[in-house]
């Protein structure tokens, strides 16, 4: 499969440290080449290394990536980086599941496979029409603050008194880098970066983010061009666009209604639609949810109480026939259905849950007379032991990464103490990236945009993307920019076989048209 791998020393990787006086350096990185993906002829040159980031000159953080780019090097064919979201994931996901020239093996129709993990050559790996830099956050994957990293390279000492003290500058350091506006200045700071190490700013550049990735990618579409760097294409894959639509309340319509087509779609899928719905198949049902949705349900939800008694019971008893939940169940709860609600009532009487990122996968109830959703995850649990170890196995062994450090596939941290650092007025804290998308089209009428998402996908919906990409009020000659598209699967459909075939197919006309 591959070469002995290089080890590698930068001179990127070295930087004068103020506080010590002595030249700063990141970690090694390695270099090999790989067989072409899927038995095709050619070669692949990996590289995985630290980008080290300075503050005022002085070294701030080394972020982790891992490039590949086909042999002969050619100026001209695009190069995509790709981050994942969270926000406080690794870029593995993307990595291994679907861009990357090897993969991670799951079932069919994206069921986690029993232990160990087997990673296969990637058929449908993105290389086929573009090289690829796989980018890890700060606080994310081999990612760390140069605080971290000196503590990790002379060893913590085994006295408390002098641990406290030289560690307790570290959550700091670390949440400096957790925050909307220097998370997109970091991100582009790696991407000019590396275009100037590889010589690669006469390629055309594209970038690809999943779940908050994709709001990553509607930000960098403004932001990027304004640091001169030009996009000829973005691809947003179960994006969070516009956050309204995810963390509603009472008072917001959009949460409420952006879900129900994806609930129905997942009541359809487990045999749960009753009425008029029962027979549908899944086209059919899925514009009935959108129209009964955004026509019926909004209107509803506007008037509130000035909707007569008789028009509001119709109205519910409908819904729980669309989404398969207790008539009654709907009605106590006023038609606004959460997610914790939806997972665990809709197969409640057959002792099983729902994945929140994938409503078609299921999972035993182990506590079902417990509130608060204390189940792990049926989508989350065994794909995260999957990609980790996949991703692990990959670096090491196959790139031959040498490091100790523990690859952070979901960071936690990162995410509950993630802030809102732009500079706005109190009034104005409304988080989306649809702006963004709107002024990067603006700048470059040439970029092409596709926004992909899998039909039961509960957190970050499709029908919430198509409400956001319609009301963007763009010109005729924009909009035929941007690309709605949707596959069997939830956030993660690129899991799915026909999925991922199809994701890559699309991915390829929208680099490389």
């Amino acid at each position: 499969m591959s070469a002995k791998p290089t080890k590698l020393t930068t001179a990127a990787s070295v930087s004068t440290d103020s506080s010590t006086s002595r030249p700063y350096r990141a970690p090694s990185g390695s270099e090999t080449s790989l067989a072409w993906p899927g038995g095709g002829r050619g070669r692949v040159q990996a590289k995985a290394d630290w980008i080290l980031l300075r503050e005022h000159g002085v070294p701030s953080a080394e972020v982790f990536y891992v490039s590949y780019v086909k042999e002969p090097r050619d100026s001209k064919r695009p190069v995509t980086f790709l981050f994942n979201g969270g926000p406080g994931a690794a870029s593995a996901f993307l990595h291994m599941g679907t861009a990357g020239p090897r993969r991670i093996s799951f079932s069919r129709d994206g069921q986690a496979l029993p232990p160990p993990v087997r990673i296969v050559d990637n058929a449908e790996s993105w290389l086929r029409f573009s090289d690829l830099v796989f980018v890890d956050p700060v606080g994310t994957g081999f990612s760390r603050t140069v605080s971290e990293s000196r503590l990790e390279q002379q060893g913590i000492d085994s006295d408390d008194d002098k641990r406290e003290k030289r560690t307790k500058e570290l959550p700091d350091a670390k949440k400096g880098f957790f925050k909307i506006k220097r998370d997109i200045d970091t991100l582009c700071e790696v991407v000019c970066t590396y275009l100037s190490q590889n010589r690669r700013w006469d390629s055309p550049v594209a970038i690809a983010g999943e779940s908050y990735g994709g709001f990553r990618v509607g930000k960098l579409m403004r932001a990027l061009p304004e640091r001169g760097v030009g996009l000829s294409s973005a691809v947003m894959i179960s994006p969070a666009v516009d956050f309204l639509g995810i963390n509603g309340s009472d008072y917001d319509l959009h949460t409420w209604i952006n879900v129900v087509p994806t609930m129905a779609a997942t009541a359809r899928h487990h045999g749960k639609c009753r009425g008029r719905f029962a027979g549908m198949n899944p086209g059919e049902l899925r514009a009935a949810a959108e129209r009964f949705a955004e026509s019926d349900l909004a209107s509803w939800f506007l008037r509130g109480e000035r909707v007569p008694e008789s028009e509001r019971t119709k109205l519910l008893a409908t819904l729980a026939d669309l989404i398969g939940l207790p008539a009654k169940l709907v009605a106590r709860y006023g038609g606004r259905i959460t997610l914790d609600l939806f997972v665990r009532e809709l197969l409640r009487d057959e002792g099983l849950i729902c994945g929140y990122y994938d409503g078609s996968v299921t999972g035993p109830d182990v506590f079902p007379d417990r509130e608060g959703q204390p189940n792990p995850d049926p989508t989350l649990a065994g794909i995260t032991t999957c990609f980790t170890a996949g991703i692990n196995a990959m670096l090491r062994q196959e790139l031959g990464v040498n490091s100790d450090r523990e690859y952070l596939l979901v960071n936690d941290e990162a995410w509950k103490h993630w802030a809102d650092d732009r500079a706005q007025g109190y009034w104005d804290r409304h988080l989306q990236c649809a702006d963004d998308i709107r002024y990067g089209l603006a700048l470059n009428p040439s970029l092409r945009l596709l926004v992909a998402h899998g039909w039961f996908d509960l957190v970050t919906t499709y029908f919430s993307s198509q409400q956001t990409v319609a009301t963007l009020r763009l010109p005729p000659a924009l909009r035929e920019r941007v690309r709605l598209q949707s596959y069997d699967g939830g956030h993660m459909f690129y899991t799915w076989e026909s999925s991922r075939k199809a994701v890559s197919k699309d991915v390829s006309s929208t680099l490389a048209p």
